[in-house]
């Protein structure tokens, strides 16, 4: 991306050389979204969302740890923070039905749609699955920023693909011809 824009900032000279500097302004713009989009990405995402690739990992993981050290109170303030912290949207989002953290066990067993035998695997999935719907208008710029990136990284790389291509293939055809 410096590259890019040190060729833009000094395009005076650059215009004689190169015809099509459109070209720079995409590659340039492209490669500043991709790493805004990777900077606000690496900074702003949950480390759970960021590390474990899914809720089931996330709870084969850490659960063994949290449970053999008595750490599982630790499960119940995190998802009473979560829920308390949950926009409107986020809580539209969430289709899970939510546990009790302030009752033992996490509520487990007190309601028909709570019935399960890993309350703390129930509980670390919630923590997942929470982390994974934060910040919806965050992640959806996060997602636009990346498109916008390779779509306009795309259109010169496949631009000139088309034009080397063209070029190996009239140089081919001179020789055989």
């Amino acid at each position: 991306m410096p590259a890019f824009g040190y060729l833009l900032l000094i395009n005076e000279h650059l215009h004689r050389l190169l015809p099509s500097l459109w070209r720079v302004w995409l590659l340039f713009y492209g490669s500043f979204s991709l790493a805004l989009g990777a900077i606000l990405f690496a900074f702003l995402c949950p480390i759970q969302i960021k590390r474990y690739e899914s809720e089931y990992s996330y709870v084969d993981t850490e659960r063994p740890h949290l449970t053999a050290h008595g750490l599982t109170p630790q499960i119940a303030d995190e998802l009473r923070l979560l829920y308390r912290r949950m926009s409107k949207w986020e809580a539209s989002i969430f289709g899970m039905p939510r546990l009790e953290p302030d009752l033992p066990n996490l509520g487990a067993g007190t309601r028909d749609d709570l019935r399960t035998g890993d309350q703390w695997g129930l509980g670390l999935i919630h923590i997942w699955r929470l982390n994974d719907i934060k910040y919806p208008r965050l992640r959806i710029t996060i997602l636009l920023l990346f498109w916008a990136g390779l779509i306009l990284l795309a259109i010169p790389a496949g631009i000139t693909f088309l034009q080397v291509t063209h070029l190996l293939w009239r140089q081919l055809a001179a020789h055989i011809w």
